[in-house]
């Protein structure tokens, strides 16, 4: 097989798989964007600082909500027009997929602010994103995405206990940190075993192939 047609192969893949985080990504939009309309309206964060008690928080409020959903949706928007361009191409730049995971860890990070921070019940959503673009990229991608998390994810603390910047239980973020880079680098770890055992199947088969085409 030759160069060009496994570049134009690799590429149809990550569009794929690009389209289907965009699809996914519309979903949590809806179903996130709600969660949060609900929250506001039921008067939990209503004119109140985000971080724990210091008027130096982000106010939740209906200009944060619209706000943040209004980003989300034009991000999505503009990936999706990417996308179709890029289908039109049968190319697409290396670079998206880290644009799009780094965006993806940059809302989850803002959600996490008005759902309690350090104690959201919407950080394992994290997991998700770490996992879904490491099994389909590889380890690179593991170690970008968990590095962009970790610094999200102390803008979070940052906002939570600024300015005395005092965390309880300091010991359980260490560990949810620390658990977070084990899946991200693990899950790379796995693409890679996959790809190299992907990669000996198909040259077991070429022989066999090439076998059997001599033998007849």
């Amino acid at each position: 097989m030759s160069r060009t047609s496994m570049t134009r192969e690799k590429a149809l893949w990550e569009i794929r798989n690009e389209k289907n985080k965009a699809s996914v990504r519309w979903v949590l939009i809806l179903a996130i964007g709600g969660y949060l309309t609900w929250l506001f309206y039921r008067g939990d964060g209503a004119s109140t600082p985000l971080s724990t008690g210091n008027s130096g928080g982000i106010t939740f409020d209906a200009v944060y909500i619209f706000g943040l959903m209004g980003f989300a949706v034009a991000f999505n928007a503009g990936i999706t027009f990417l996308i179709h361009r890029a289908l039109k191409k049968e190319q697409i730049g290396r670079w998206v997929k880290y644009l799009t995971m780094g965006c993806d860890f940059l809302l989850v990070a803002l959600v996490l602010i008005p759902t309690g921070g350090s104690g959201s019940l919407l950080y394992p959503i994290n997991y998700v994103v770490i996992v879904s673009n490491a099994l389909r990229y590889g380890m690179s991608i593991a170690l970008a995405g968990t590095f962009i998390m970790n610094i999200f994810y102390l803008g979070v603390l940052a906002n939570q206990y600024w300015p005395d910047m005092q965390i309880p239980d300091f010991h359980q973020e260490v560990l949810k940190v620390a658990g977070f880079w084990l899946v991200g680098i693990y899950t790379g770890y796995l693409s890679r075993r996959y790809e190299i055992l992907r990669g000996e199947v198909e040259r077991y088969q070429k022989l066999l192939a090439d076998a059997l085409k001599k033998n007849g």
